[in-house]
């Protein structure tokens, strides 16, 4: 059972990097959208695992009206993961919670023009 986990998490983290590089020329990634974040930020649910819905859900909510300046919109990803935090560290979703933080991190960078 702990193979099998460890398996669809590693085919899930691959899956969740491809095209997400640089392209050939050395540009800037794409501009992630709320549909993108949603896809990347969400785990198919195993046995005894978290459920990622209720984190990505409420971090969707937010980029729907992030803010357009990079620094805003990256506290508020900060913010809405300080307050899904405690929560989400007795409940073993942690990981799920970091990884919903990281992408709302991209999705703030790649929208900035800078």
């Amino acid at each position: 059972m702990g193979l099998r986990l460890m398996l669809v998490l590693g085919v899930m983290l691959l899956a969740g990097c491809a095209g997400q590089g640089t392209g050939m020329d050395g540009g800037k990634p794409p501009v992630m959208t709320v549909s993108d974040y949603y896809g990347y930020c969400s785990a198919l649910p195993t046995p005894d695992a978290c459920v990622s819905d209720p984190i990505c859900n409420r971090f969707r909510q937010e980029l729907t009206q992030a803010p357009q300046d990079l620094h805003a919109c990256l506290a508020m990803c900060r913010k809405t993961g300080d307050a899904l935090y405690t929560d989400n560290l007795i409940n073993g979703c942690s990981g799920i919670l970091d990884r919903a933080v990281d992408f709302c991190d991209q999705f703030c960078r790649r929208r900035d023009p800078s």
